[in-house]
């Protein structure tokens, strides 16, 4: 049936199927629809000046669209930008490793309370009283391992 179809409509069937692949790609995330519409594209266009054959344009179409899918992978790699000017920034227990802060509630059986600008953090290290100074040497999830000063 499918075959039927391109072999009767030719390069427009080439043409339908690389624009449905293409609005495909607008309702769906990611990139993986566009790099075959293009190649449907290409070849319903090249189907106008060259005679195909479907079982050439079959070929041509797969050719198309493992070349489009490695250059569009390649041009992706190379143009989008992984580097941050802020790389810390969704890992905020990270960000304040260094920080000297006040202990809000005691470090009692390991486990303690500062304050950090409006929210409270949850602390790991040796038992301190409240009010004395900590560092924060690392962390481990939500939870921040200090030491005092």
């Amino acid at each position: 049936m499918i075959q039927q179809f391109f072999i009767e409509q030719g390069e427009w069937a080439w043409l339908i199927l690389g624009l449905l692949l293409l609005v495909l790609e607008l309702l769906a995330p990611g990139t993986m629809f566009l790099w075959f519409g293009l190649a449907a594209l290409i070849v319903g266009i090249l189907g106008f000046f060259v005679e195909l054959s479907w079982q050439h344009a079959f070929i041509l179409f797969g050719l198309l669209s493992l070349v489009s899918v490695i250059a569009g992978r390649y041009i992706l790699k190379r143009t989008a930008s992984t580097a941050s000017d802020k790389p810390l920034l969704n890992a905020r227990a990270q960000a304040l490793v260094g920080q000297v802060y006040i202990l809000d509630a005691p470090i009692e059986n390991g486990q303690g309370r500062v304050k950090v600008n409006d929210s409270y953090w949850r602390v790991a290290g040796p038992d301190v009283a409240a009010g004395q100074k900590v560092r924060v040497i690392g962390s481990n999830g939500t939870v921040l391992d200090v030491v005092p000063l």
